[in-house]
């Protein structure tokens, strides 16, 4: 791998304390991974402006895996060089790991501007992921579609809330309980970070939750649906998060705001082109690096 020729400037690590000063140029995953320990950022400075940014975290379940989280330059600033922050990124961690990092990932919706020809220059070699569908549509879509127009209420025995509703107390109890319902990539933080009024958990008369339809902000101009979840599949419930997030994001939000809705199974893909028909479809494209071997 050769070293880009950078202009003189300064790299920063990105840490908890820094995280929310580096929002603008991270996503909002990336920020809370950062702020939870899971993930490191990096920061690219310039005449004392931070004018690109980076995140990435080694893979629980296989370290030998970097997954890039995260990989943002300032429009004004792109085409300059500034993108070898992904090769100071990769060296630190390489440093970091004594030699035991053997890939690095990252996954993308094509045409994402300026993501694909940096990573081929970087050596990456680009797949097609089969499994991970990213759907899209502008939330004026959600009228008059069926998840919003079929006949759905909390089953008996449940009551909505929003995020906004429940205090911190609740989320922080919430957590283990969703964990136990393989939602274990969710905690109280990232709930307040996401959108408070949009967003819906379904409890029983014991306050145990039974589905949950969490949206987060992407960019300026995006919102994504974070976590879904139901228990043992129950369609009731999670009929009646979902169509309680549509509305409310079709009543909060303006209608040319992008919706994005991930799927990894083909049921899960079904059912968003069931319930809201306009989506249109994008199979993420998976970059990859592999490092030499040890």
């Amino acid at each position: 791998m050769v070293k880009e020729q950078l202009p003189e400037v300064e790299l920063y690590s990105i840490g908890p304390k820094e995280a929310d000063h580096a929002a603008p140029l991270l996503t909002a995953e990336a920020v809370e991974s950062i702020k939870s320990g899971e993930a490191f950022g990096m920061a690219l400075v310039e005449e004392g402006e931070v004018r690109a940014a980076a995140c990435a975290r080694l893979l629980p379940e296989n370290e030998a895996v970097l997954e890039i989280l995260s990989l943002y330059v300032a429009p004004a600033f792109r085409r300059r060089a500034l993108g070898g922050t992904l090769l100071e990124l990769l060296e630190e961690t390489m440093n970091a790991t004594d030699g035991g990092l053997r890939w690095v990932t990252a996954a993308f919706l094509p045409g994402t501007e300026g993501v694909e020809p940096l990573l081929t220059k970087a050596g990456f070699r680009m797949e097609q992921d089969e499994q991970v569908i990213s759907w899209q549509l502008p939330v004026a879509d959600l009228a008059g579609s069926p998840l919003l127009t079929r006949p759905a209420s909390a089953p008996a025995g449940c009551s909505l809330h929003t995020l906004e509703e429940l205090p911190d107390y609740c989320l922080r109890q919430l957590v283990p309980e969703l964990t136990e319902n393989g939602v274990n990539d969710l905690t109280a933080a990232e709930m307040r970070q996401a959108l408070q009024n949009s967003s819906y958990i379904l409890l029983d008369q014991k306050n145990q939750p039974k589905a949950c339809a969490i949206f987060s902000k992407a960019g300026e101009d995006g919102v994504y649906l974070s976590q879904f979840f139901t228990t043992a599949g129950n369609a009731a419930a999670a009929m009646a998060v979902l169509q309680a997030g549509g509305k409310a994001l079709l009543a909060q939000l303006p209608g040319e705001t992008v919706l994005e809705i991930s799927t990894l199974t083909a049921s899960s893909a079904r059912l968003v082109q069931k319930l809201i028909p306009s989506s249109q479809a994008a199979y993420l494209t998976r970059a990859v690096l592999e490092l030499a071997a040890p």
